[in-house]
């Protein structure tokens, strides 16, 4: 826009520089020169290059720097041309474009020259003209400079936009460590406390029930035996209370997304692993027991037999469904085509895969076993 605005200014100029040596309709021609030589170094505004090549622009702003110095150029031979200048000379500094001012410094003397010796031109139009050039050397200056500080200024808002961004990941990362920490600690207390009980208050009553045991095969007599044998039924209640307490407390005390990755730790000796978890904490206690004893076998399997560089570790929620992927493959396809499919130890499948198919149909869901592209378990268990 700043360009557009000092072309228009410098125009003025180059129409009363021209109107004070040409009369008429012969004004019209180098007027005409003038909207072209304006409009064509506009025709280079990055704006403007909006699906547009490379290439394309490289030709476009070599067919206006021609254009510019065939003007110059003939500003040699018809002295009058000169009334251009303002424009032209706005357009070769912005565009850096030395020999053309080179071009247009000679046509310029040439001009004074001759307005000197054969008073060719007005000497008031080349006044005009002089301080066309002067005012066009001033704005090309300022308009340089607004464009280089508004450069800055988007620079800088794009720092900052990167900075805010960068920030507010950090922020959010912080902050799901924190929850993490906060739910490792509730689950560590929770096996801390199911530990506690099963150790102490569940030892105490087991001892006590042994204790009314003997008692009872003292005491045969009534009503003795028959209180006796009320209080075992008491304590085998509480008993089984605490026993099912203490399986609740531990069970919710499982991490699942911990407890994948410190079972993919082995793997990352030798593998590249990529873990993607997504469940919630409530999935019942016999799947997640049930996709942790699949998980053992496929990455004992992996270790033993694989052949590949990446492993793929993902256990999903869905509406309707938990998912695992179990994967080991070789990243690059170029490796996957001089290694055979599976990527594997020759040999028959194991008891390893016996067991995940004994699991899976436990839990009432399916399980598909492929060896196309490395070996990978899909299980899909409904809710």
């Amino acid at each position: 826009m700043e360009r557009a605005i000092d072309k228009f200014i410098l125009f003025g100029f180059v129409a009363y520089a021209f109107s004070l040596y040409l009369e008429g309709t012969d004004i019209l021609l180098p007027l005409y020169i003038s909207v072209a030589i304006a409009a064509a170094e506009l025709w280079l505004i990055p704006g403007w290059k909006t699906n547009r090549s490379e290439r394309e622009m490289k030709i476009r702003k070599i067919i206006v720097l021609v254009l510019l110095d065939a003007v110059a150029a003939t500003a040699i031979f018809f002295p009058w041309m000169i009334g251009a200048f303002p424009l032209l000379v706005y357009d070769l500094l912005y565009s850096k474009h030395w020999p053309g001012l080179a071009v247009s410094a000679i046509a310029y003397l040439n001009a004074l020259n001759r307005m000197a010796a054969k008073d060719v031109l007005p000497v008031w139009m080349f006044a005009v003209v002089t301080a066309g050039i002067l005012l066009a050397l001033w704005l090309c200056r300022k308009t340089v400079r607004i464009l280089q500080d508004e450069k800055k200024i988007k620079k800088l808002r794009d720092d900052d936009e990167e900075q805010r961004q960068t920030l507010s990941l950090q922020n959010s990362q912080l902050i799901e460590a924190k929850d993490a920490e906060v739910i490792t600690a509730q689950l560590a207390e929770r096996n801390r406390i199911a530990r506690e009980i099963h150790d102490n208050v569940g030892h105490t009553l087991s001892r006590a029930l042994l204790q009314v045991g003997a008692l009872l095969a003292i005491h045969k007599e009534e009503p003795v035996h028959s209180e006796l044998a009320g209080v075992r039924e008491t304590l085998d209640n509480a008993m089984n209370s605490i026993r099912a307490s203490v399986h609740d407390l531990h069970d919710s005390s499982i991490d699942l997304a911990g407890t994948v990755r410190q079972m993919a730790e082995p793997l990352q000796e030798s593998f590249h692993v990529t873990l993607e978890v997504d469940a919630s904490a409530d999935m019942p206690r016999e799947v997640k027991y049930g996709l942790i004893g699949i998980l053992r076998e496929a990455i004992s399997n992996i270790l033993r037999h694989s052949r590949n560089d990446t492993v793929l570790i993902s256990i999903l929620e869905h509406p309707g469904f938990y998912q695992m992927v179990v994967h080991d493959y070789l990243a690059e396809e170029a490796d996957r085509k001089k290694q055979p499919v599976t990527g594997r130890d020759s040999g028959t499948p194991g008891i390893g895969l016996t067991n995940i198919e004994n699991r899976v149909r436990a839990m009432g869901g399916t399980v598909s076993i492929s060896e196309e592209s490395g070996f990978r378990i899909f299980v899909s268990v409904p809710k």
